[in-house]
């Protein structure tokens, strides 16, 4: 008798003819996928039947199969579930992983669609109920799980690998197995979970790929295709053995069972059997076609408890993960509730993800774009921020997910959680055409280029401390990225066709070497995997790269006519916007140089910037701004070193050269406020520098004015609902008063002769006064017939108020500082938007600016000679001031301060033009300020004393307190006296006349200045002011939805939608395509 291991069979399989006689039935099986080498025909599962070690001994095989049903498909990796009866395979042409119960049905199960073409390695965990896969063109392993009616899904690892391709799995011990036979070939294994990663083996392979445990041996096997080579290993990585060389092979799959290996072979397609001791050949089988995965379906290779996960009922995957036991996850998209067992659907956009610009809209694809579905895609259910401010650039950082992008329409930088029903928030205002914009997610900062302004700047993320560091030599600076580990940033300038770089501060700066040239750069991005830079060229209709280890340029992809725009690289593809026939979001293959998909919307929008949302791209660099001690900005100007700047206003101590400090001006100076820039400026009136007041904790003021008497600022925050003050030397700050959550402030006035300041309440339509000598005590003056009280002005000496209302009526207000003697100056048409408002006392007149209509007006203060003083079209007035013969204004369209003469003019710029959202504004000179004595000079109230016109004043009570005699007392306090009217008007002969001259501090004319209180409020008046405070709350909520609101101060958008297309999509499968070939049979007992 001739010895099976002295010879080599050659059994030559006749498909077509032996195939399709049996089919593939439930019980011990060899099974692989294999295909025609020449691509001509179908895709076949084959199986030989029975236990092998019967058959590999007699050769006398049983042979059934699975067939496609037509040549559009491709089987390539298997696994299979015994318990459940079903194999499972992924199909190339078709990008999905599907499953089949062998019970002679042809009905397939699709678990997961939208994978690469390249996934060949998949393997079931039988305990938890789970199927893995390796992505090779998107780098990752995913898990699915197996008895979910909807496939939920989790990506387990997808940073560090290159081209995962076998998978193994031993449940009962908690590994997972995979290879990697990228730029760095490996052996990889972790938890169940993706954790506790470690390598076995690197050094001394080449194209590791098929898997397979040894579980009694505690044991891995692989193959080698480019070293020819059958290997193992144990668990530790140690004991290293070669079993197989067979030069000019090329092993691709692997499966153990007993003494067995059987290994696929492709370049002559051969099922190939060893001994997985000695590596002894035992037979060859020759396929005709080319095989690729292979499995050992048999139940003794299955075993182990299941009963942990069914008890746990999770709700979406269970990973029954030794030696913690089973836990229940959630798949991507998802998060686990309370109960640690349910999920519930996550606001989060999925990473990582595509999203791009259009102008109109910011949109949004999966990052698996070029193989994804594209059933009931469309522009509305991917598109998001559907606000069309103009979206041009825009940038991430990935781990706060967040996202930043230009709106040009608005010439700002906003940012927007990347979550559902997330609100917009602008944090950078006064741009001209900005194009581009880079995150140091290092540092938390934002880099931009300006085409209007020519220059790049640099800010903290939420748009403090601006400073340019590039503004020569630049004609269209569009695109940027930045390297914070060497400290480097790059930039193009299709004006100049260059492609520039220079350290982060600006330092050093070089034209890029391109021997290819360049003629039209617009977008660069950074692949961080490989540190090479991109490029987009539209005239020269390609995408270049850098190599920044080595300088080494090369042209990535080309197209004919494409107007390559944006750009973004993600694994092995690159990703790119087109702005002119193919408007749209396209995508190539890196490797292959083949266009994989295009998505064209030639009459939405126009593409623009585009990023890939995704944290692997920020990784954990350590660069020289590390832990860096800076006060505001740290700027590299090298790989390993850096240095502090400051933002406008500030200089670098010249001590502590880490520390920002700003000298401040005593005299002839404006104080303004920038929301966006979140500080408030000195300007000076002489030489027209600009100093900042450095406060801690200023989230976004907006009203101020200046208590030229005890040096103090005092301002309004609605984002910390506060108004607040600080001494302008000591820079000691204080709140003055906490508000509602309704309440918005707008404008404030201090009257720092009566130790007074009123405010505008536009969330509460109220004006109110609060005593700056007591501050605890405050009033509200006028709470009736207020729509939107906008700004306020106060006449100290006249004791009268003025104020904006840019409400249905909008209109000019006037009463005296107690509210009483109201009355309308003007009423303005009925789209006017009347903002900041300021008193003239030397002329005795009221200015206020209109930012509808464009002007400053002005009238007498006895409502007279209303005339316009200036009409600057495209404008946006918001505060206004007087001082001497010129008046001051901020304007929303302008990143400076504005004066013109009081008599008309032209207006001329004060200061740089380095603001973002210039708001509230006030002046002070030494000699302009207003002296002289009112009816309160000389008189004491318990609470406060309120100036009236004609001589009088008012003792009142603040809110909450009655009049009981002469004192003011709690309203809850209960009383069996009856109490008297909260107001006591008195009047008051003899008040001197005012005067303007010189103070400087508190000269001796200030002497005695005080506030008295001697007032009370009736009950009734209590009730009545309580009653119209619900009423005009009431009634501004109605209408607040279709009242036309001018953009003021809060301009964020809901995000109202976005949509994620989840990667298993059933609906991905035409229905001619549904089944399988599988010859039927009976079921029997085996």
């Amino acid at each position: 008798m001739i010895m099976w291991r002295d010879f080599i069979l050659i059994f030559v399989f006749l498909l077509g003819i032996t195939l399709t006689s049996r089919a593939v039935r439930h019980g011990p099986n060899l099974i692989w996928a294999m295909h025609p080498a020449s691509g001509n025909g179908v895709s076949r599962i084959m199986a030989i039947e029975g236990d092998p070690e019967e058959w590999v001994l007699t050769t006398n095989v049983t042979v059934r199969h699975i067939s496609a049903p037509h040549s559009g498909w491709q089987f390539r990796g298997i696994a299979f579930h015994y318990d459940m009866g079903i194999l499972f395979w992924t199909e190339s042409s078709n990008k999905r992983v599907q499953g089949l119960t062998l019970n002679g049905s042809v009905s397939t199960t699709t678990l997961f669609t939208s994978t690469s073409s390249e996934v060949d390695g998949v393997v079931v965990d039988w305990i938890s109920n789970n199927l893995y896969f390796a992505d090779a063109k998107y780098n990752w392993i995913t898990l699915v799980a197996i008895n979910s009616t909807e496939n939920f899904y989790k990506k387990i690892v997808n940073t560090g690998l290159d081209k995962p391709h076998g998978i193994a799995i031993y449940p009962q011990k908690g590994y997972l197995f995979w290879s990697d036979w990228g730029y760095q070939p490996k052996i990889e294994t972790s938890d169940l979970i993706g954790n506790n990663r470690r390598t076995l083996v690197s050094n001394d392979l080449v194209h590791p790929r098929g898997l397979a445990v040894d579980q009694s041996m505690n044991k891995l096997y692989w193959v080698d295709s480019g070293k020819d080579t059958i290997e193992r290993v144990d668990f530790n990585g140690n004991n290293r053995k070669t079993l197989v060389q067979l030069q000019g092979t090329n092993f691709f799959g692997i499966a153990l069972y007993k003494k067995y290996i059987f290994v696929t072979e492709q370049v002559e397609g051969h099922l190939r059997i060893y001994d997985k001791n000695t590596g002894i050949k035992y037979i060859d089988y020759q396929l005709g076609h080319r095989p690729y995965g292979i499995v050992m379906y048999h139940e003794d290779l299955q075993q182990g408890n299941r009963d942990e996960c069914k008890l746990l009922g999770c709700e979406q995957i269970c990973i029954n993960n030794p030696p913690f036991g089973a836990s229940c996850y959630c798949g991507d998209g998802y998060t686990l509730k309370d109960d640690q067992k349910t999920c519930v659907e996550s606001d989060y956009f999925i990473q990582p993800a595509h999203i791009y610009a259009i102008g109109d809209a910011i949109c949004q694809y999966p990052v698996n774009l070029a193989d994804m579905s594209l059933v009931d895609v469309t522009m509305d259910k991917q598109c998001f921020m559907k606000s069309g401010k103009g979206f041009t650039a825009l940038t991430y950082d990935a781990n706060a997910k967040v996202l930043y992008y230009t709106a040009n329409i608005t010439n700002s930088i906003g940012t927007v959680q990347l979550k559902k029903g997330a609100y917009t928030d602008t944090v950078i205002r006064g741009l001209g055409d900005v194009r581009g914009m880079a995150l140091d997610w290092t540092t938390s900062t934002l880099y931009w280029t300006d085409r209007q302004f020519k220059h790049i700047m640099v800010a903290k993320t939420d748009g403090r401390y601006q400073k340019t560091i590039i503004d020569t030599d630049l004609e269209e600076p569009l695109g940027i990225a930045v390297h914070p580990e060497r400290g480097t940033m790059y930039w193009t300038d299709p004006g100049r066709q260059v492609i520039e770089m220079s350290y982060m501060n600006g330092d050093s700066r070089a034209e890029l070497e391109i021997f290819s040239g360049v003629r039209h750069p617009n977008h660069l991005c950074i692949d961080f995997h490989t540190d090479k830079l991109y490029w987009s060229d539209s005239e020269l209709f390609q995408i270049g790269s850098y190599d920044l280890k080595d300088g080494i340029v090369a042209i990535a992809y080309s197209q004919q006519s494409a107007k390559f725009f944006g750009i973004s690289v993600y694994q092995d593809y690159i990703i790119w916007t087109d702005t002119d026939k193919m408007n749209g979001i396209h995508v190539a293959d890196l490797n292959t140089g083949t266009k994989k998909r295009g998505i064209l919307h030639p009459q939405v929008g126009v593409s623009a910037d585009l990023i890939t949302y995704d944290l692997s791209n920020q990784p954990n660099l350590t660069g020289s701004c590390a832990n860096s001690p800076c006060d505001q900005l740290c700027l590299p100007n090298s790989p390993t070193t850096s240095f502090c700047a400051c933002g406008i206003g500030f200089e670098l101590d010249d001590v502590d050269m880490n520390r920002c400090t700003s000298s401040l001006l005593s005299d002839n100076f404006l104080i303004v406020s920038d929301s966006h820039q979140r500080h408030m400026y000195q300007i000076g009136l002489e030489d027209q520098s600009v100093h900042a007041i450095p406060l801690p904790n200023l989230y976004r003021p907006i009203a101020l004015d200046y208590d030229s008497l005890f040096e103090k600022l005092y301002w309004t925050d609605n984002m910390a609902k506060l108004i607040k003050g600080a001494h302008i030397n000591s820079q000691t700050e204080f709140t003055l008063q906490i508000l509602t959550n309704v309440s918005v402030i707008d404008g404030i006035a201090v009257d720092y002769i009566n130790r007074l300041l009123f405010y505008t309440n536009t969330g509460l339509n109220t004006i109110t006064v609060i005593s700056l000598a007591r501050t605890r005590l405050s009033r509200t003056v006028v709470y009736e017939d207020l729509d939107q009280p906008r700004d306020i002005a106060v006449h100290p000496l006249d004791g009268r108020i003025f104020w904006t209302d840019w409400g249905r009526q909008p209109k000019i207000e006037t009463a005296n500082m107690d509210g009483s003697e109201r009355a309308v100056l003007v009423n303005l048409t009925e789209k006017s938007w009347p903002n900041g408002i300021a008193v003239d006392y030397t002329e005795r007149k009221i200015y206020w600016v209109d930012a509808k209509y464009d002007k400053i007006e002005v009238i007498d203060i006895n409502g007279q000679n209303r005339k316009t003083v200036i009409e600057e079209p495209n404008s946006h007035y918001f505060g206004i001031t007087v001082l001497g013969n010129f008046l001051y204004v901020t304007d929303w369209k302008r990143n400076a301060v504005s004066r013109l003469l009081k008599t008309g003019g032209n207006m001329e710029q004060i200061g740089p033009s380095s603001f973002s959202r210039l708001n509230g504004i006030a002046a002070y000179s030494s000699d302009s300020v207003l002296k002289g004595r009112n009816a309160c000079f000389d008189h004491t109230c318990d609470h406060l004393c309120l100036p009236k016109q004609n001589l009088k004043y008012t003792c009142a009570c603040a809110d909450d307190y009655v009049l009981l005699g002469d004192r003011c007392i709690s309203s809850e306090i209960p009383s069996n006296k009856t109490t008297e009217p909260a107001t006591v008007t008195v009047s008051v002969p003899d008040v001197s006349k005012p005067s303007v001259g010189t103070v400087k501090g508190r000269s001796d004319s200030a002497k005695g200045l005080h506030v008295g209180a001697i007032a009370a409020i009736a009950s009734v008046g209590v009730l009545v002011a309580i009653v119209a405070t619900i009423a005009s709350i009431f009634l501004y909520r109605k209408y607040k939805d279709q009242f036309i609101h001018h953009n003021r101060l809060v301009e964020d958008n809901q995000v109202d939608s976005f949509y994620r297309i989840t990667f298993p999509d059933n609906k991905d499968e035409p229905m001619v395509d549904s089944g399988i070939v599988n010859p039927g049979y009976k079921q029997t007992d085996r």
